[in-house]
């Protein structure tokens, strides 16, 4: 019960934000692999540690690369978006087999937006 909330609260969230930015929905598309060669990189790369149950390592591999400058301000917002999306997505069984909590997605998704000075 708990679950399906929380996911109506993002989905009304992401179609706040797309609306406000004036897209249909907010997710990294690899559209032009040579334009935005670093963010499809990150996005394959996430993606996979994510399909592998590692989001630990997922997570950090963003906040590194978002810290660093690797990737322009709304390329990281897409990707950091799409990631917690995917990461809410996830049953909690599921996530503490991961070694991951819900409370753990909320505090990255807070740092993430405070990062990018969102």
């Amino acid at each position: 019960m708990h679950h399906d909330y929380f996911m109506r609260q993002i989905q009304i969230l992401t179609n706040i934000v797309a609306h406000h930015l004036g897209k249909e929905q907010i997710v990294h598309e690899i559209t032009d692999p040579y334009l935005f060669a670093q963010s499809n990189e990150l996005y394959k790369i996430l993606m996979g540690l994510l399909a592998d149950g590692k989001i630990n390592e997922a997570e950090n591999l963003l906040f590194d690369v978002i810290e660093q400058g690797g990737i322009d301000k709304e390329d990281a917002f897409n990707l950091a978006f799409d990631f917690y999306l995917k990461v809410n997505a996830y049953h909690d069984d599921y996530l503490k087999l991961c070694n991951f909590s819900r409370a753990e997605a909320d505090a990255g998704w807070a740092d993430i937006t405070r990062l990018l000075e969102i």
